[in-house]
């Protein structure tokens, strides 16, 4: 990967410098205000595709949509797609948050990974073998010319996942013959960067042909999370009475100080990024192809006594590739485009785990214990002892393995000066294995379920698959004042039927600065497949050798939402006040533990759908953004014009949750902050421009309470504290091309907690956040 890169940037240089043109030339220049002016594109006006399917400005549609710009996405420093989010409004984000899903985020109250649609020019890039998005820093962040974030379900135009939002990473194009950026940045925690972009556009009337090539690799030798003996204590997950010698006499677990001590040693916690993209546009065909690689350790947020913290070498390697063909067809009335993409995900063999005593091996405790009767001590100790051998001794390997086929054909049509039609079918074809662990040996898994070996231990892999179908009609009236948009879908799965999703939408503006808008709209999610293939059956209870074979989870979860809100928009000014509200039904939700009777296995452990309502959530959102703050300070000898643009943010939310058959009754939100508040400023002043933002979010709910009972626990953490943090960006214009810059996040170096990681007992009492991480670099950009 690296020998890719440093072709591409000889490439650049080489070409850069074989230009006649001089205004591809790196010559020395003097830079004056009006050059730094010409690149704030704040006063331009936001266009999005997400919101409809089709190009339109923010101000005018009735949904909550917040874009993030390429100038915002070096202003603030943004690395990874969790970064970016930081920054929008009532996202709360994790760093780190788990090794499946790399960095996490929730959106009001549901988890980002798994209900938000991910984008990359339009199209998904979510395998469907995955637990959730994977996001790290191979996500094309520094390459995107726009990202667009989309609040509520948008599953009636985008089909399943699309339940909480929708975020579409726009790459960029360019107007100039050649265009070349690159980013090279050093920090601490053995942090370094290189991000490369290398396009242009040739060509001219119909025959115009724009390509970028790009690539990116971000390593991290280590992850600074505040190590809180409390928190890493291992009698604090000792489950079911079970006391120390669980942990003592187990050969994997590593104490700090042993033979007796019940903190664990803990190694570095590295992380590595990759990516390498082209993206080609000619007449009408457009061609994608992402390669991305995320290398994270099995144990972030994960308990020391589910897995071991002492082995820098267990990891998650997991690869993605990404395709994508699309043929537009352009007319004075309509324009169509069609488009076949593919996603390849695989997990890689050498993914090594060493477990401890994690929640697999403590349902199958639990559940031989709960047959058993009274346990003498020894008879205890021979069940532990063989549910070791059989699930976690010496080092676990983790595969995974599955691909998505997708077909998608859209037209846009003008009916009239004001009646617009936007429809499209998506038929998507999931299949194949999702990461299935605890196997003794690497063994390889194909699409099709079979393995070499063909012998594995302790389970079968569990192949899943499913074809699914959205067919979407939506007219849209634009006239001078009233914008009213009516969705009508339908979406089909071979395995689970049909659900109707509407969606509709009016806006009304009220004068020249004024609008109200008011919208309704649904989302679901199919049964996921990772949910069905790590959901288990555990038998031969009578044995102490355990074996478990895969059940599923087979409910279709469902979302209604509404908003309504008041709008303002000048030409320095924008605020929107917003009420939103919503009904999760039939969640899907990890740990689920009960016995079945009647068939040869009772127990069931994995994943389960709750009944009927779920989650509901209302909750209120305010932001304020002024721009273009300017002051004029006259000195002897020369001006200095200041500019700046602040933004502010507050949202507030209550709402409750409902678990299990039982119907128990959570009076709050898991991870959700009542009032969250965010802060962020800049200011310009000649070559020297600064951020600085603040997030503050008040305390939340754990979802380690469930297990307090079920588990026996006898230490929870039920709330998380509130905590604010800081970030600091400076920017130096050295010339209209080269800039330096210096990042510092959680200025303050602030001790505080993430999301939970999983949802499961494996979890730690709290996921502890990165602390202060402080970079340079150095941004070239000629476009």
């Amino acid at each position: 990967m690296r020998h890719y890169l440093f072709a591409v940037f000889l490439l650049s240089i080489r070409v850069l410098f074989a230009q006649n043109d001089s205004t591809l030339l790196l010559a020395p220049e003097h830079l004056g205000y009006e050059d730094i002016a010409t690149r704030d594109a704040d006063l331009e006006k936001s266009m999005v595709v997400s919101g409809t399917r089709s190009l339109e400005e923010v101000d005018q549609l009735p949904f909550t949509v917040w874009v993030v710009t390429a100038e915002d996405i070096l202003r603030n420093g943004f690395v990874t797609l969790g970064d970016v989010l930081r920054a929008a409004p009532g996202v709360r984000v994790s760093q780190p948050g788990n090794a499946l899903e790399g960095e996490t985020f929730l959106m009001r109250g549901l988890s980002g990974n798994k209900y938000v649609k991910v984008l990359i020019n339009d199209m998904p890039v979510k395998p469907g073998t995955a637990l959730g998005m994977p996001i790290g820093a191979q996500l094309p962040i520094r390459q995107a010319e726009r990202i667009e974030v989309i609040y509520g379900p948008a599953s009636s135009i985008y089909g399943t996942d699309a339940c909480a939002g929708v975020v579409n990473i726009i790459l960029k194009e360019t107007e100039r013959p050649i265009f070349t950026q690159a980013d090279l940045a050093f920090g601490n925690l053995g942090y370094n960067s290189l991000d490369l972009m290398l396009g242009g556009k040739l060509g001219k009337d119909k025959n115009v042909f724009r390509f970028s090539l790009y690539g990116s690799n971000t390593i991290r030798e280590r992850t600074d999370i505040f190590y809180d003996p409390n928190l890493f204590n291992v009698n604090h997950y000792l489950p079911f009475g079970l006391d120390t010698m669980l942990y003592l006499d187990n050969r994997n677990y590593r104490a700090n100080q042993p033979p007796s001590d019940s903190f664990p040693k803990v190694a570095a916690i590295p992380h590595e990024s990759r990516l390498l993209g082209i993206n080609l546009n000619w007449r009408g065909v457009h061609l994608t192809y992402n390669r991305m690689a995320r290398f994270d350790h099995m144990a972030l947020g994960i308990s020391p006594l589910a897995v071991s913290y002492a082995n820098p070498s267990n990891r998650l390697a997991e690869y993605m590739e990404t395709y994508a063909l699309r043929f537009s067809r352009k007319r004075p009335k309509w324009v169509t485009h069609n488009t076949i993409s593919a996603i390849r995900y695989r997990i890689d063999n050498t993914s090594t785990t060493t477990y401890v005593f994690d929640k697999l091996s403590a349902a199958t405790y639990r559940a031989i214990a709960a047959n058993s009767g009274m346990l003498s001590d020894s008879q205890r100790t021979n069940i532990l002892r063989n549910i070791y051998r059989e699930l976690a001794s010496n080092e676990r390997y983790t595969v995974g393995n599955g691909i998505d086929l997708r077909f998608e054909s859209l037209l846009n049509a003008s009916l009239s000066s004001r009646i617009f039609l936007d429809a499209g079918v998506m038929v998507n074809t999931s299949a194949g294995t999702p990461a299935l662990s605890h196997y003794e040996i690497p063994i390889d898994i194909r699409v099709d379920g079979t393995t070499s070996p063909n012998v594995v231990m302790p389970y079968d892999p569990s192949l899943g698959s499913d074809l699914v179908g959205n067919l979407f009609a939506q007219l849209v009236w634009k006239g001078k004042r009233l914008y009213v948009i009516g969705c009508g879908s339908v979406n089909y799965s071979v395995n689970y039927g049909f659900v109707p999703l509407p969606r509709i939408g009016m806006q009304y503006r009220l004068d020249s600065t004024w609008s109200v808008r008011a919208n309704y709209s649904t989302g679901i999610r199919r049964p996921s497949l990772f949910a069905r293939g790590n959901t288990y059956y555990i038998i031969d209870l009578n044995d102490p050798i355990i074996s478990v074979s895969p059940s599923r989870a087979d409910a279709t979860e469902k979302i209604n939402a509404w908003e309504a809100g008041l709008r303002y928009s000048n030409r320095n000014v924008r605020a929107e006040g917003i009420f939103f509200s919503e009904k999760v039904y039939r969640m899907l939700r990890p740990g689920a533990f009960d016995q079945e009777p009647g068939i040869v296995a009772p127990w069931r452990y994995g994943w389960d759908n709750a009944p009927g309502l779920s989650m509901t959530m209302w909750g209120l959102q305010g932001l304020v953004g002024i721009t273009n703050q300017e002051v004029d300070i006259r000195g002897s000898r020369k001006r200095t014009r200041i500019t700046g643009r602040t933004e502010l943010f507050m949202q507030y939310t209550r709402g409750k949750e409902w678990l299990g058959e039982e119907r128990r009754l959570i009076d709050d939100v898991f991870n959700a902050p009542r009032w969250q508040f965010q802060f962020r400023t800049f200011f310009t002043v000649n070559k020297l421009e600064m951020m600085l933002a603040s997030n503050r979010q008040t305390s939340v709910l754990s979802k380690s309470i469930i297990y307090r009972d079920d588990y026996e626990r006898k230490v929870v953490q039920e709330r998380y504290p509130v905590f604010r943090s800081w970030d600091l960006m400076l920017r130096l214009y050295l010339s209209n091309h080269f800039l330096l810059y210096f990042n510092m996040q959680n200025v303050f170096n602030k001790h505080y907690s993430g999301l939970d990681a999983t949802g499961t007992p494996d979890d730690l009492l709290f996921n502890p956040q990165q602390g202060r991480l402080i970079r340079f670099g150095i941004n070239y950009n000629m476009n």
